[in-house]
């Protein structure tokens, strides 16, 4: 049993595609009137996972449903209700959490992984009323922060394009991690590279994510060695010091206190997640992800040319679709976590199935699947970069959904639009190959790809990536945007 338990964390760790579809398949073969080829990504996978009981969703409408539910501790019996899906046996599970639970709570689920790493306060970790309070808070403290910080990130992407030579040959996740980091510590403690604090920061907060993600998750401290655990709790403890002396010189009038509805010591722990390595990775992800369509589609003409085509006033729609589909086929965090609180019966929306989950198991929703859905998108693992040119079209859940919503999803979307926008005013052409078939099904150029493909050709965790570099050829800078056009 516990061999079984480490076999199927690794398999889930090394890669949740293949994990839930050998699972599917699997149950196919013992269960053949269970599982269709057409169902099978609607179905609800069992597993044990790091010695727990977990539950893998990929239906967009059930998925859409308990994340409705994990916003509300309430429940209701009428049949606009986000908790509707759902009939209920209430049992307690003798976990608590400051401002009640919801039904589908967050903290639970998420402290064995987060809570000696993002300590409290982090909105993260909260539910129930003490959740819905801070975050209209924070709401508002963020409501102007993309505008406020989008001239900002448009001068640090011009000057991080300008180092690209014409003819070398540059690894873009890697390339666009960097600028992750110079956007990241730029607009949230206005930080350049070339400040002392900036590459501590860096530093520390790899260590702190590689201690967060340890298969080995015990703190160990000895004269000639530590875990990576306890490495990972030093970063935090060095970071909350220089994140507090950071925030602490910004003027109450800097873009993000400008609001006052969130107080330093409040911001500066917050901070260690806005800052956090697993933040840089995420922006990095689906900026590889949008720039890799815009100028590597195999298409007559690329995307960024049509793009650019169209005048400047009418760019919008065109740019935002393309981004709103990069952000449903290959969002940059596979699923979040859910603890259940009470007894349920989940029904599948599409079936009549009713599948039950006692309290105190964990909801795994794979949303890289419920983006994926047959039932709510045509062609759905197929990009189309015009989709979302219907306004009426379901978006992704790149960034959640309902109230739990990811606090820095307005401000990642408008990172990324900005980005793409300055390379496309820029004219700048990249030549480049994506061959690998898993990188190809990640996008959404090829379909039917197989499981195995998505394990040897792509890192799914913590973040969404290629395992092997993309390597791309700058051709041409416009010198009239302000990026010289540099030779090698």
């Amino acid at each position: 049993m516990v061999l079984s338990t480490l076999n199927q964390s690794f398999a889930f760790h090394a890669s949740p595609e293949s994990f839930i579809s050998t699972r599917l398949q699997d149950l196919s073969i013992t269960n053949p009137d269970l599982v269709s080829a057409a169902a099978s990504r609607q179905k609800i996978i069992e597993a044990s996972i790091l010695n727990r009981k977990v539950h893998i969703i990929s239906s967009y409408q059930l998925c859409k449903s308990i994340l409705q539910g994990s916003g509300t501790a309430s429940e209701g019996a009428g049949p606009s209700d986000a908790t509707s899906t759902f009939s209920t046996e209430i049992k307690d599970t003798g976990e608590s959490t400051g401002g009640g639970l919801d039904t589908f709570a967050v903290g639970p689920a998420y402290r064995q992984l987060m809570a000696d790493f993002f300590p409290p306060p982090n909105i993260l970790l909260e539910d129930g009323d003490l959740h819905a309070r801070n975050k209209d808070r924070w709401k508002q403290q963020l409501s102007t922060f993309p505008a406020d910080v989008t001239p900002l990130t448009r001068d640090i992407t011009k000057e991080h394009m300008s180092t690209l030579r014409k003819g070398s040959s540059i690894d873009l996740y890697e390339n666009l991690k960097d600028l992750s980091w110079k956007i990241l510590l730029g607009i949230f403690l206005n930080l350049d590279a070339k400040d002392d604090a900036y590459s501590t920061i860096e530093n520390a907060q790899e260590s702190l994510l590689r201690g967060q993600f340890s298969l080995f998750p015990v703190a160990v401290n000895m004269p000639f060695w530590q875990s990576p655990r306890s490495k990972g709790i030093k970063a935090r403890c060095d970071l909350q010091t220089i994140l507090r002396e950071q925030v602490e010189k910004q003027l109450p009038s800097c873009p993000l206190l400008r609001q006052q509805k969130i107080g330093k010591d409040e911001m500066s722990s917050h901070c260690l997640l806005f800052t956090s390595s697993i933040a840089n990775k995420a922006l990095a992800s689906l900026l590889t992800a949008t720039i890799i369509n815009l100028f590597l589609l195999p298409s007559p003409t690329p995307l960024a040319a049509i793009v650019r085509s169209h005048p400047a006033e009418h760019r919008g729609p065109l740019l935002e679709s393309i981004l709103l589909e990069t952000e449903r086929l290959s969002p940059p965090v596979v699923g979040v976590m859910r603890r259940l609180q009470k007894d349920m019966k989940l029904s599948l929306p599409e079936t009549e199935e009713r599948h039950h989950v006692q309290a105190g198991h964990d909801v795994w929703l794979y949303l890289a699947g419920a983006n994926r859905d047959p039932t709510i998108f045509s062609d759905a693992e197929k990009f189309v970069f015009d989709r979302f040119m219907d306004s009426d079209m379901p978006r992704g859940f790149a960034f959640g959904f309902g109230n739990k919503t990811c606090l820095g999803s307005e401000i990642v979307h408008q990172i990324v639009s900005v980005v793409a926008t300055v390379m496309i005013d820029a004219d700048i052409t990249l030549r480049g190959d994506v061959s690998d078939l898993g990188v190809k099904g990640w996008l959404g150029w090829e379909t039917g790809v197989p499981p195995s493909a998505f394990a040897s050709d792509l890192k799914q965790l913590p973040c969404q990536r290629p395992r092997k570099p993309v390597l791309v050829n700058p051709v041409l800078v416009n010198v009239g945007s302000g990026l010289a056009d540099q030779d090698a």
